[in-house]
């Protein structure tokens, strides 16, 4: 590895050091060792964020066990056929050699007595394995092994820009966060494997998603879209004990309203609390708008023994913290637990990547995971598969591509904007801002239960603090420097949300309109996309190039099966008169 002061060189960059930017580079470097690999992470790589606080599970598919039709059909499915299908083909026959290539790495999954791999339900139609002591020691050996085989890591360096010249990304620029110093990173080839935007929830390891690889593909010239979808998950309202929602349910943890009752069954007959996320969320919200809530529990009390045992082998640290808060005694959970709905979680969102998940419309950028839109699959194993796909052709584009040339003066005017919240005498602090986002877009019948007025209302008052707020951030030291990157991160994240959210009109999995209540595959069977215009964000719907698959939808028109269940119940499907009101901070 090449340095010259803060310039460093790599013929392959990753923005990212979770399970996606680690496969990438491990996959890569052993492709082709005598590449120069290098990840950057604006923390720890291995040791923060969802891949090392994951809830436990690795949702697998092993071609040796499961059945390959089942498993992409019931993908398709889930997605309401909004997805690009050949990913998800590719993601299916390249899932088992990736799992072998992980344990091959060092990661561990638990085992029964007879050495069969652990498997229980979880949410949705299919199980997944689970990761002996949870994300942490499998993100710990994976990190081991990366730099054993010469991946080079540097850790505390938050990247902010892409460097984009006549639509090519020849590497990044950042600072260091305890610090300062400025940073840039020459390379043939970069890659986001940055996550998604959460908003900074309350829960452990989702407030590094700031969506900063979002953000700067999109300065950069990025094509991006899925932002009008979101996942919004279900989480402890009060206290921090993520993760392990997909365990809790799958041994049988049940939620409860505020009348002590269990509902989820009435929304989803079937699964029950083991439904998706696009219909547990909306059913906690239709139980408030019906009086039942909140309060919302989860309820485990009744779990045996042996299932406390199971929680303890996948996610010790959601255990301790439960322990530490008196929830859990022994091997006995003596209360139950505050749950809410997660605020906005766009997903499957990210940059527009073609089938090996390079930009579609600037060379040198790959993006995997959650960075990548339209990917063959979501959760850890989405992000590792993606990545193995990448990495290997990453590792056969780069000994043919050129080491760029620095651009002195592109630099410099990425930097000083970059460093300006340290140079201001006086402003705003970025906790401010990033407390102004939450109360806009957090609201249940802001992000869940949608209508035309109240999401322009908020996208209002997004603009307001794009336009007044983020401009006037002040950075104390290089951490609140970082503070206000993330914080101008999420505005323009927001922006996307709202603004493919309103180009959507009609209802389609995470997707509920009030004032679009069907599910339209005549008219809306399209990807919402996005990209910067001449300084402003240019939304479009585009065709599903459907003909291409082999599922197809039917193309037809009918009341969307959530609203159909919720008309069926007899439970109102309007917010209340002027609730958004309440999250008014006298803006104008």
């Amino acid at each position: 590895m090449e340095k010259s002061g803060n310039v460093i060189d790599s013929d392959i960059l990753v923005i990212g050091g979770g399970i996606g930017g680690h496969v990438f580079a491990i996959t890569a470097k052993e492709k082709s060792p005598g590449l120069e690999v290098a990840v950057v992470e604006k923390a720890a790589a291995g040791k923060t964020g969802p891949s090392a606080l994951v809830g436990g599970r690795y949702g697998a598919f092993l071609p040796e066990t499961d059945d390959f039709d089942g498993y992409f059909k019931a993908e398709v499915e889930e997605q309401d056929y909004l997805c690009d299908q050949e990913k998800i083909e590719d993601h299916l026959n390249n899932s088992g050699p990736v799992f072998r290539n992980l344990e091959r790495w060092g990661v561990k999954f638990v085992r029964d007595r007879k050495g069969e791999y652990e498997r229980p339900l979880s949410r949705g139609y299919h199980g997944g394995t689970l990761l002996d002591g949870g994300g942490i020691p499998a993100m710990q050996a994976l990190n081991n092994f990366a730099r054993k085989i010469g991946v080079r890591f540097y850790d505390r360096i938050m990247v902010t820009d892409l460097m984009a010249s006549a639509g090519r990304v020849n590497g990044v620029v950042g600072f260091g966060v305890r610090g300062g110093e400025v940073y840039v990173f020459r390379s043939k080839i970069t890659a986001l494997a940055t996550g998604m935007t959460r908003f900074k929830t309350i829960q452990p390891g989702h407030r590094n998603d700031t969506g900063d690889g979002y953000a700067m593909a999109y300065r950069a010239g990025a094509e991006l879209g899925g932002f009008d979808s979101t996942h919004h998950n279900t989480y402890g309202a009060r206290q921090e004990v993520g993760p392990g929602n997909n365990l809790y349910v799958g041994l049988g943890g049940y939620f409860l309203n505020a009348r002590g009752e269990r509902f989820m069954h009435k929304y989803h007959p079937e699964l029950a609390e083991r439904a998706p996320f696009v219909w547990l969320s909306p059913s906690f919200c239709i139980e408030r708008m019906e009086g039942r809530a909140p309060p919302i529990y989860l309820d485990m009390r009744h779990f045996t023994p042996e299932k406390i045992q199971a929680l303890w082998k996948s996610v010790p640290y959601a255990m301790i913290r439960y322990e530490r808060a008196g929830i859990l005694k022994g091997d006995r959970f003596v209360q139950p637990v505050e749950y809410t709905p997660e605020g906005p979680r766009p997903m499957p969102c990210g940059v527009i990547t073609t089938r090996d998940y390079q930009s579609r419309g600037l060379a040198g950028l790959f993006a995997v995971g959650d960075a990548s839109a339209q990917k063959g699959a979501g959760g850890l194993s989405g992000a590792a598969v993606s990545s193995a796909i990448a990495g290997a052709c990453a590792a056969g584009l780069a000994p043919s591509i050129s080491r760029p040339e620095i651009d002195v003066a592109r630099v410099e005017n990425l930097v000083r904007p970059a460093m300006a919240p340290l140079n201001r005498e006086d402003g705003i602090e970025p906790a401010h801002v990033i407390l102004a986002i939450q109360e806009a877009i957090h609201p249940y019948y802001v992000g869940i239960i949608r209508s035309e007025t109240r999401l322009a209302q908020a996208l209002k008052e997004i603009e307001y603090i794009r336009d007044h707020e983020v401009p006037l951030m002040k950075a104390y030291d290089p951490h609140y420097l970082m503070l206000a990157h993330e914080a101008s991160n999420m505005a323009l994240c927001a922006e996307m949300f709202l603004s493919s959210a309103l180009a959507r009109k009609e209802s389609r999995l995470g997707r509920l309109r009030e004032d679009y209540r069907e599910l339209d595959n005549i008219n809306w069977f399209k990807y919402i996309h996005l990209k910067q215009d001449r300084g402003k964000m240019n939304v479009w719907a585009e065709e599903v190039p459907s003909e291409r698959y082999r599922l197809q939808p039917k193309r037809e028109r009918l009341l969307h099966p959530f609203w159909q269940r919720v008309e069926a119940l007899g439970y109102k499907t309007k917010v209340e008169d002027g609730a958004s009101d309440s999250r008014s901070r006298g803006r104008p």
